[in-house]
């Protein structure tokens, strides 16, 4: 069994894919499984993976027949993991080398934090770092409710059985599914801890689901080029 998994739903991510997937490769804790889960993409994402299944065994790939969303492939990703331990992980976001030995050190040291993140930087579509972002020491209610935060899905790790029980589930006015995973979890108390330790980083894209969702929502773009 796995100490640890990355889930990695996808949706016509071929372009960055095998650099996201390469930087959990490279984890320096190398007991890992790595799951990709295809939300039925018209790309080249299945071909792609056709390839890494063959040089990596620690990979897992998993493609949906249709197009549900990514919380149902977070939810279909975090099903299927083996280890008790899971890390987000984005189609278009790096992990850091020692993520994975980090955040299972980290998880198990302390057994009443529920999910741990990190700070990280936003990088452009090249991968080139712009901005560093400090994220809040510790996420709940409160700060959830005050909108006055900055907080990293692809940084998250958490155990199966907590996302098992209180999976991903969409939003009835288009809310992303980091935002309702945070509204769920704060909502059951669940203790939340940042550390200073850059675990992931962000790339921001023009065409990213974030940016259709804002869109939806009558926001402005976020994307860095």
């Amino acid at each position: 069994m796995p100490k640890i998994s990355f889930v990695i739903p996808t949706y016509n991510g071929d372009a960055y894919l095998a650099e996201t997937l390469e930087s959990i490769r490279n984890q320096s804790l190398k007991d890992i499984e790595i799951i990709v889960v295809d939300d039925a993409s018209p790309d080249f994402t299945d071909a792609l993976m056709e390839w890494y299944l063959k040089k990596d065994e620690r990979i897992k790939y998993y493609r949906l027949e249709t197009n549900g969303g990514v919380e149902e492939a977070r939810n279909y990703g975090n099903r299927m993991t083996q280890s008790e331990l899971i890390c987000v992980n984005d189609h278009d976001d790096l992990s850091t080398k020692h993520r994975a030995l980090y955040s299972h050190s980290f998880m198990n040291h302390f057994r009443d934090v529920k999910c741990l993140t990190s700070w990280y930087w936003e990088l452009d579509v090249d991968g080139q770092q712009v901005k560093q972002w400090y994220d809040v020491p510790i996420m709940n209610r409160e700060i959830f409710e005050s909108q006055n935060f900055v907080w990293f899905h692809s940084s998250a790790c958490y155990w199966k059985e907590d996302i098992l029980k209180h999976p991903y589930r969409k939003g009835e006015q288009g809310e992303t599914d980091d935002w309702i995973f945070l509204d769920d979890w704060t909502k059951e108390g669940m203790k939340f801890h940042t550390t200073k330790k850059i675990l992931a980083n962000c790339r921001r894209l023009p065409w990213s689901q974030m940016q259709f969702r804002r869109q939806q929502q009558g926001l402005q773009p976020s994307y860095i080029l």
